[in-house]
C-alpha cells in the first residue's frame, strides 16, 4: 500500500461506518467511491489492528455500535430462552449436522443438569425499563459523540498492540485467579480493567490488567494458568471505550435496570440556595454510628441518607474515607442495597477495607462482595470469609467449578492428542482414522459443555452480586456483563474527581436516583486524549464539573447538596497551610487539634522542619526521555534523593517518594532495594493519590535542561489545571514532613498571587527549611559523591577495572577524556557473540560528523555508536552511576555525581538502553558505515506525534531537501 493509504483507508472506514454497520460490499463499494482500491484481507487487517469493526457475517459492525435496546426485536424472548442473565450467551438454537446436533443437545442437557444442582434452573428476571426523563436521549447522544471522538483519536493508532514481559512473578493467588507482576519492555498505555491476552509460547491465556505504574504491570490469570519469566502481552486498547460506547447506545431510549433520571442528576446543575439544606429528622444518625466522626462528617453521613444526589468534597485529610465506610454501613443497617464504585482497583481497595474496619460483620455470610481482583492481598486471603466474588462463586458453586476444571483438562488433552496425529506423515491408518474422529467428537462436545459451563458460572456469579447487600466493583466494571441491568437502592461513586462524566452516567443509572458523589474536585482529573469540543464536554471533565459543582464553589455559591469536610488530620501546621493557601482559599483547611501534639512516627537527619526545600538549580541536572515514551526521569536528582535516604536509620519507618513522571517513579523505585525498608514506598502522583507517609519527597524532575521545555504541569496557571491537581495530591500526602526536590529557578519564575502553582511555591520558599544539595550529598553515607572534575578520568578508569560492562552517553561537545579511558575500555571482558561489553552513544554535530575522539576510540576497537538527540550525559559501569551537568568526558563536566547501587544501575541500564528499532541497531550491537560516503550512520530517535519514530540514516546522503530546508 502506497505511503500515506493506511492514514486514508482509516478515515474513509470510519466515514463510511459512521451511520452504524454496513454490508461488505458497501464499505467496499464506498471505499472505491473514495478512490481507494482494497482487496478484503487488507481491510479486515485494517479493521482489526486499528480498532475500527468487526466481521459478524457479511455486516461490518463498528466497535462500540450498539442499537437501542427497543429497537431490537425478540430480546426479552431470546434472553429467557436460554435462562441467562442479561447480556450473556443464550443456549445455542442454530441447527447442524445430524452429529453436531446431537453432540450439542447432550452438552446441553449435561449444562442443565448442573444448572438445576445449583440453583439456576429459573430464567433470570428482567428488570423494568427505569425512567426517561425529558433531555435523556440528547444527553445521551452527545456522550455518544464524545466517545466516538476519544474512540477516533486512539484509532488513529494501531489499537492491537503487543507488549514484551520480562521477569514475571506470582504476587498473590486465589481460588480462582492469581496475580502476576511483569515488566513492560515498551509503553503499554491502557487502563486497569482492559482485557487481553497474554500469549506464552503457542499457548494464549485471557487476562486482565489489574493495575498499571510505570513499566511494571499486574495481570490476573486464571489459577491454573502456568507463571513464567517471559511473555506478551496482546492489548485492545479501545476496549473499555467499546464497551461503554456500545451500553450507552443501547440505553439512548433507556432500557431495563436503568434509571435514566438517575444517571441525568449527577451531570446536571441545581440551583443553590441561600443556606444550606438541613437534613430530614428521619436521616439522623444513631448513637452508635457516630462514633469515629467529626461534626462535619456526621453532617456529611446525615445529608447523604436522603434520597437525591448528595457531593461529598473531601480535601486531603480531612477522612472522607472514613465518612463514605459510616454512610455505606448506615445505609446496610437501615436496609439499603448499595453499589460501591471506584474508579480504579487501589480507590476501591482503601474504601472497601475501611468499611469492614467499621463494620466487620459486613464480611459475613456474602453480605458485602466484591468483585473483580483487588491489588490489597488483604482482601484476597481474608480469614473465615471470602468477599471476592470468583472466590465466593467457588466456594458455592464447587460442582461448577470442579465440573469446569475437569471439562478443561479433558478438552485440553483431546486437542493434544488431535495435535499429535497431525503431525504423522502420510496417510493416516483405519485405526488412527477411527480415534481422529472420536476425539474430533469428544472435543466438540467437551467444547460445548465448556461454554455451557463459563454461562453458568458467569449467571452463578450474577446471582451472587444480586443476593449481596453491597457489592464493591470499579466503575467500568458496572458496564460488564456481572453488573449489567442490576439493580441498586443507593449508588456510592468514590474518587469520583477522576471519573469522567460519561461513565459517572452509567454508574449513577444503576440506582434508583439516591446517588453519592465522593471526591476532590480539586486534586486529579479524568484522563483522555481526544481534544474535541464533545470531549472536552463529557472526558475531561468529572461530574463534578459537568453538573456545575466545582464552578459554584469558586464562585462562592454553594450548592444544596453539598457536603464539604474542612478539618483535617493528616498533616502537620505547616503542610497544611501551604496547602489550603494554594488550594482551598474557597473552603480554607483546619488542622485537628490533635494534630500538633501528634507523636512524630518517622525521624531522620535531615528532617529538621516540617518543610524542606531541596533547591538543584545550581547542580544544572539534565532531564531525559526513556525511549519509547514521553515520561520524563532526572538521574542527578534520584542520585541526590539516594544521598537523602542513606542518612536513614531504624526510626526511618514510613517514607514515600512520589514523581509525576512514571520513569522516574521507577528510578526512585529501583533505590528501595539497596536502602528501603518495609514502610517505604515510591509512585507516581497519580498511583499514590489516596496514600499518606510520615516522610514524603516529591520529586518535580523538570529542570530546562536536557528536555528544554518544561512540561506544562509547571507552566499552565489555569488554576484547574492538571499541574495544580497534581502538586496538590503531591504535597498532600505528607503527614510530619514534606521535602520539594526541584529546580526553583525555573519553577518558580512566572505567575502572581492568583495562580494556585506560584502561590504554593511562593509560600514554600519562604516557610520551609533550605537544603543545598551539596548538603544532601554531605548528609550521605558516602552512597551518593560528588566527584571533583579533576578526579573524574581516575574514578572512572577504576571502575570499568571492576566492571564487565559500560554504557556511556555523551551529548555533543570535545571528548577530551575519552583517550585516556581506551586502555581500560579495551581491557573489558569479550563480548559473547553479537553483543558486546561496552556501547559508547555520543551525539554528532549537525552534519553527522563525530568528535575526532570517538573515531579514534572507534579504530581501537570500542563501540562508539552516533546517535541523536542524546539528553543525557552519563555512564553506567557495572553497578555505579555516574552523571553530570555537561558531557561527562567533555572539557568542563560541570557537576559530577557518583552512585553506587546495584539495583539502581541495572534500572538506569534498563531505561537508558537504545532498544533495537526494525533495522535500527540498539544497544549492545554493532554500528553501520554509509556504502557512500563511509560515515557512521546515526540513529536518530525523533518523536511524531507523541510516539517514537526511530531512524538510521546518513546526515549527508540521506538528508531529504525538506530538512536541509529547515537547517
Amino acid at each position: 500500500m502506497a505511503s500515506g493509504q493506511p492514514r486514508r483507508l482509516v478515515n474513509a472506514v470510519q466515514r463510511a461506518l459512521q451511520a452504524g454497520p454496513v454490508s461488505q460490499d458497501e464499505l467496499i463499494t464506498s471505499l472505491h467511491q473514495a478512490g481507494i482500491r482494497v482487496d478484503v484481507g487488507v481491510l479486515w487487517e485494517t479493521c482489526r489492528t486499528h480498532g475500527l469493526a468487526d466481521l459478524h457475517g457479511d455486516q461490518w459492525v463498528p466497535r462500540g455500535w450498539a442499537a437501542a435496546i427497543n429497537e431490537r426485536r425478540d430480546t426479552a424472548g431470546s434472553a429467557s430462552a436460554g435462562g441467562l442473565g442479561p447480556g450473556l450467551p443464550a443456549q445455542r438454537t442454530r441447527a447442524g449436522p445430524p452429529t453436531q446436533d446431537r453432540l450439542a443437545r447432550r452438552a446441553d442437557a449435561q449444562v442443565r443438569r448442573l444448572a438445576d444442582s445449583v440453583g439456576l434452573g429459573m430464567p433470570e428476571p428482567v428488570p423494568p425499563v427505569g425512567p426517561v426523563p425529558a433531555g435523556w436521549n440528547e444527553v445521551a447522544r452527545g456522550a455518544c459523540r464524545a466517545l466516538a471522538d476519544e474512540l477516533a483519536k486512539v484509532t488513529s493508532r494501531r489499537t492491537e498492540t503487543d507488549v514484551p514481559l520480562m521477569d514475571g512473578q506470582e504476587t498473590g493467588q486465589t481460588a480462582t485467579r492469581r496475580l502476576v507482576r511483569f515488566e513492560a519492555q515498551s509503553e503499554i498505555g491502557t487502563a486497569e480493567g482492559t482485557r487481553g491476552l497474554l500469549v506464552v509460547q503457542e499457548l494464549q491465556i485471557e487476562v486482565e490488567v489489574i493495575s498499571v505504574f510505570g513499566a511494571v504491570v499486574t495481570l490476573s490469570l486464571p489459577s491454573d494458568a502456568p507463571v513464567t519469566r517471559e511473555a506478551t502481552l496482546r492489548l485492545d486498547m479501545s476496549w473499555l471505550l467499546n464497551v461503554q460506547s456500545r451500553r450507552l447506545r443501547e440505553l439512548i431510549d433507556g432500557g431495563p435496570g436503568f434509571d435514566a433520571a438517575a444517571a441525568l442528576a449527577v451531570v446536571t446543575p441545581e440551583k443553590s440556595a441561600a443556606t444550606p439544606t438541613s437534613p430530614p429528622a428521619g436521616a439522623r444518625l444513631r448513637s452508635a454510628e457516630v462514633e469515629g466522626l467529626n461534626e462535619g462528617q456526621r453532617r456529611a453521613v446525615e445529608l447523604a441518607l436522603t434520597h437525591g444526589v448528595t457531593w461529598l468534597w473531601g480535601p486531603p485529610g480531612t477522612g472522607k474515607t472514613t465518612t463514605v465506610s459510616a454512610l455505606v454501613a448506615a445505609l446496610a443497617a437501615r436496609g439499603k442495597r448499595v453499589l460501591l464504585a471506584a474508579p480504579t482497583n487501589a480507590a476501591l481497595d482503601v474504601a472497601v477495607t475501611s468499611l469492614f474496619e467499621r463494620a466487620p460483620q459486613l464480611a459475613e455470610n456474602g453480605t458485602l462482595v466484591r468483585l473483580g481482583q483487588p491489588t490489597d492481598r488483604l482482601l484476597s486471603h481474608r480469614a473465615g470469609n471470602a468477599v471476592l466474588v470468583d472466590v465466593v462463586a467457588a466456594q458455592r458453586g464447587a460442582l461448577l467449578a470442579a465440573e469446569r476444571v475437569d471439562v478443561g483438562r479433558r478438552l485440553q488433552q483431546a486437542r493434544h492428542d488431535l495435535a499429535e496425529l497431525r503431525r504423522v506423515k502420510g496417510p493416516l491408518t483405519d485405526e488412527q482414522q477411527q480415534r481422529r474422529s472420536e476425539l474430533e467428537s469428544e472435543a466438540a462436545e467437551l467444547a460445548s459443555v465448556a461454554e455451557g459451563l463459563d454461562r453458568l458460572l458467569a449467571q452463578f456469579r450474577r446471582k451472587i452480586c444480586r443476593e449481596a447487600t453491597i457489592v464493591a466493583a470499579t466503575a467500568h466494571q458496572t458496564v460488564l456483563e456481572t453488573l449489567k441491568e442490576l439493580t441498586f437502592d443507593v449508588v456510592v461513586l468514590d474518587e469520583a474527581s477522576m471519573t469522567t462524566a460519561v461513565l459517572a452516567m452509567l454508574v449513577a443509572g444503576a440506582g434508583r436516583g439516591h446517588t453519592v458523589i465522593a471526591g476532590d474536585f480539586r486534586q486529579l482529573p479524568p484522563v483522555a486524549v481526544a481534544d474535541t469540543p464533545a470531549a472536552r464536554e463529557w472526558l475531561h471533565k468529572s461530574p463534578f464539573e459537568k453538573a456545575g459543582v466545582a464552578r459554584a464553589v469558586k464562585e462562592g455559591r454553594l450548592p444544596d447538596r453539598l457536603a464539604a469536610l474542612t478539618t483535617q488530620y493528616r498533616m502537620r501546621p505547616a503542610i497544611g497551610h501551604v496547602v489550603s493557601t494554594a488550594f482551598y482559599r474557597e473552603s480554607p483547611l483546619i488542622t485537628g487539634d490533635s494534630v500538633p501534639g501528634r507523636k512524630r512516627g518517622s525521624r531522620i537527619r535531615w528532617a529538621s522542619g516540617e518543610l524542606l526545600v531541596l533547591d538543584t538549580s545550581r547542580l544544572a541536572a539534565r532531564t531525559a526521555r526513556r525511549q519509547g515514551s514521553t515520561s520524563r526521569y532526572n538521574l542527578m536528582h534520584a542520585q541526590v534523593i539516594a544521598a537523602l535516604l542513606g542518612s536513614a536509620t531504624t526510626q526511618t519507618r514510613d517514607l514515600a517518594m512520589i514523581t509525576p513522571f512514571t520513569a522516574q517513579a521507577r528510578l526512585l523505585e529501583s533505590l528501595l532495594i539497596d536502602f528501603g525498608l518495609d514502610g517505604w514506598a515510591s509512585s507516581t502522583v497519580h498511583r499514590f493519590q489516596g496514600g499518606e507517609r510520615d516522610i514524603v519527597i516529591y520529586d518535580t524532575v523538570d529542570t530546562g535542561r536536557g528536555v528544554a521545555k518544561l512540561h506544562s504541569w509547571f507552566t499552565d496557571l489555569d488554576p484547574d489545571s492538571t499541574g495544580n491537581r497534581l502538586l496538590n495530591v503531591a504535597a498532600s500526602r505528607a503527614k510530619d514532613h514534606l521535602v520539594v526536590v526541584g529546580a526553583f529557578d525555573q519553577l518558580h519564575r512566572t505567575g502572581s498571587s492568583v495562580d494556585p502553582l506560584w502561590r504554593f511555591f511562593a509560600h514554600l520558599l519562604d516557610q520551609a527549611v533550605h537544603l543545598s544539595w551539596q548538603e544532601a550529598i554531605d548528609l550521605s553515607d558516602g552512597t551518593t559523591e560528588h566527584v571533583p572534575s579533576t578526579d573524574v578520568l581516575p574514578r572512572l578508569r577504576e571502575d570499568i577495572a571492576d566492571a564487565t560492562a559500560v554504557d556511556m552517553w555523551l551529548p555533543s561537545a570535545p571528548l577530551v577524556g575519552l583517550p585516556k579511558l581506551l586502555p581500560a575500555l579495551r581491557s573489558l571482558p569479550t563480548p559473547h557473540g553479537e553483543i558486546q561489553s561496552n556501547t559508547i552513544w555520543v551525539g554528532p554535530d549537525g552534519d553527522g560528523y563525530l568528535p575526532a575522539e570517538a573515531l579514534h576510540a572507534r579504530r581501537e576497537g570500542v563501540n562508539v555508536r552516533p546517535c541523536t538527540p542524546i539528553l543525557e550525559s552519563s555512564a553506567v559501569v557495572g553497578d555505579v552511576v555516574w552523571s553530570a551537568g555537561s558531557s561527562l568526558l567533555g572539557p568542563d563536566p560541570g557537576v559530577v555525581l557518583r552512585t553506587e547501587s546495584p539495583g539502581f544501575a541495572d534500572l538506569v541500564r534498563r531505561t537508558q538502553r537504545r532498544r533495537r528499532s526494525a533495522a535500527v541497531p540498539g544497544t549492545g550491537q554493532l554500528g553501520d558505515e554509509c556504502g557512500r560516503c563511509q560515515r557512521m550512520l546515526v540513529r536518530l530517535e525523533l518523536p511524531r506525534r507523541g510516539a517514537p519514530d526511530v531512524r538510521y540514516e546518513c546526515m549527508l546522503c540521506d538528508r531529504s531537501p525538506r530538512r536541509e530546508r529547515r537547517r
